[in-house]
């Protein structure tokens, strides 16, 4: 049953990071057409991700459907078979909820899309529909819950240190974007985050 399980969560990882992959790479505002502007932070960030998102799920999709992804990814062997199906379905949620949100955001954003760090250009607009009606930084959102998610789907020591990287440079490269967007939009971004005060939640308007 496990090995079925496994095959299952293999081929919908693969399938959703042909899509996440294909965005980060071809999209507009990809690292192939732009630099970040705010030194290492955005520099490590979009390395992590690009690596995260173009290897490591790839990857474990992969290694999932072989069945040989335990020593790779460093994973903790469950003593309950049926903690381990809970976690998997839990991961498998989180994964998809991130992937969704991430491909929501980036239709919202359309030719607006840049990567962490990288100054808005001329030709781009404030976004304020889609998922940036409730919060900030949607698509730092979907990317840890896309992390979190193959944590413990893998129950994965490897991806857990990666989600706790990846926070950590995102709670640095939201204050350094917030103040790009501010110069590029003075006006409509400090009225955007009186409307919209979440950053990576949403938070309950008083």
């Amino acid at each position: 049953m496990l090995t079925d399980f496994n095959l299952a969560e293999g081929v919908i990882i693969l399938i959703v990071s042909a899509i996440t992959g294909g965005i980060l790479i071809f999209a507009p505002g990809s690292i192939r057409l732009e630099r970040p502007d705010c030194g290492w932070v955005g520099w490590a960030f979009n390395i992590l991700n690009l690596l995260f998102f173009i290897i490591l799920i790839p990857l474990c999709g992969l290694l999932m459907i072989g069945n040989i992804y335990q020593p790779y990814f460093l994973c903790v062997t469950l003593a309950s078979s049926n903690l381990q199906v809970v976690l998997g379905f839990t991961g498998i949620f989180f994964f998809l909820s991130g992937s969704l949100l991430l491909l929501w955001s980036r239709l919202s954003l359309r030719r607006s899309f840049r990567l962490g760090g990288v100054k808005p250009g001329v030709d781009d607009y404030l976004t304020m529909h889609g998922p940036y009606r409730y919060l900030r930084h949607p698509m730092y959102l979907s990317a840890l819950l896309v992390l979190l998610g193959l944590t413990l789907l893998l129950s994965s020591i490897l991806m857990g240190v990666m989600f706790i990287v990846m926070l950590i440079l995102i709670l640095k490269l939201i204050p350094v974007e917030e103040i790009q967007l501010d110069q590029a939009y003075p006006v409509a971004f400090a009225e955007y985050c009186r409307r919209v005060s979440g950053s990576l939640l949403p938070k309950a308007k008083r």
